[in-house]
């Protein structure tokens, strides 16, 4: 999940036989913009905090790979339907009203129906104190391609921030299996929105237990991913270096990034031969999760995230 951002500078040894490049633990930069992973602090700090270098980047807004995803991903068209006055999905009044302080009188609830996945709405619990409309909301939203947007049916969209806590940053996260919220509209908002749709995607459609979304451990807890994050030996970025979970949906970003953009992965870096290095956790996030971030699947509403059904009044 993405928190304030902590900037970090570093410099590392050069890794023998690699011209040019570096392979290092977290501890000293490469414009790393994250807290760096301590193994004695962060028990799920994995690969001893060591991380690909150069960075694949796509880690910071307005990066190369934030600027890709709006560039190559495409939008789609999209209705809205409003809701009545007067009920709250549950976990929209779970999440945004009991934990986060939110106003029920400050939400619209929507139905948003995307034109690749005409048979069934995703929920938009919108704040009218988002710096972006529901329009913007829905039109970001409709980048992340078909199969690996119905990971998550339900959006939950907050201000930048609340009036009566200056000390609320928002954040970007997922809720669980309850869906994705979206309390940083402005900054790092492409890039997240992939990131945390893959946390849905490792959940709900990469689990053990799919296709029946939400009833299963993720993939990133499986033997099988462990195995290839040890075989490689190295995290695919350095956020993704902090968890077995986190690397999960970085890699699920690099995959995005090997399909969209022109000549994949190699162009993006400049033919970084450190890719070499992350090639066990790529193979592994293709053989289950590949398909889902393909851009010319379709939704399977068999495999799409129930639509959320308990109601609050409010």
């Amino acid at each position: 999940m993405f928190k304030t951002l902590i900037l970090a500078l570093a410099v590392a040894a050069q890794a023998p036989g690699v011209l040019g490049y570096q392979l290092q633990p977290r501890g000293v930069v490469n414009r790393d913009p994250y807290p760096f992973c301590n193994t004695k602090t962060n028990p799920n700090c994995i690969a001893g905090g060591k991380y690909l270098v150069p960075i694949l980047d796509f880690s910071v807004q307005r990066s190369a790979g934030d600027l890709a995803y709006a560039k190559y991903l495409p939008t789609h068209n999209f209705t809205l339907s409003a809701w009545p006055r007067g009920k709250m999905p549950e976990p929209c009044y779970r999440w945004g009203v009991t934990a986060d302080h939110w106003k029920p009188a400050d939400f619209t609830m929507y139905n948003v129906t995307f034109t690749d996945c005409a048979g069934s709405p995703w929920v938009v619990c919108f704040n009218k104190h988002s710096p972006r409309t529901i329009k913007q909301i829905a039109k970001e939203i409709s980048r992340i391609p078909a199969a690996m947007r119905q990971s998550t049916s339900l959006y939950l969209v907050y201000g930048d921030q609340q009036t009566d806590n200056p000390q609320y940053g928002g954040y970007i996260g997922t809720l669980a299996a309850d869906g994705l919220v979206v309390g940083r509209s402005v900054a790092y908002f492409a890039t997240s929105l992939v990131h945390e749709t893959g946390h849905a995607v490792d959940s709900n459609l990469a689990s053990p237990n799919a296709p029946r979304p939400g009833t299963g451990a993720a993939f990133s807890a499986s033997p099988a991913w462990r195995d290839a994050v040890r075989a490689d030996g190295y995290a695919v970025s350095a956020y993704g270096a902090g968890s077995h979970v986190e690397d999960f949906a970085e890699t699920g970003r690099a995959v995005l990034l090997d399909t969209i953009y022109p000549g994949g992965l190699k162009a993006l870096t400049g033919n970084n031969p450190n890719l070499t290095q992350i090639a066990n956790q790529l193979a592994a996030f293709r053989k289950v999760a590949g398909g889902f971030y393909r851009l010319d699947r379709k939704c399977d509403l068999r495999r799409k995230f129930p639509f959320p059904t308990r109601l609050v009044n409010v």
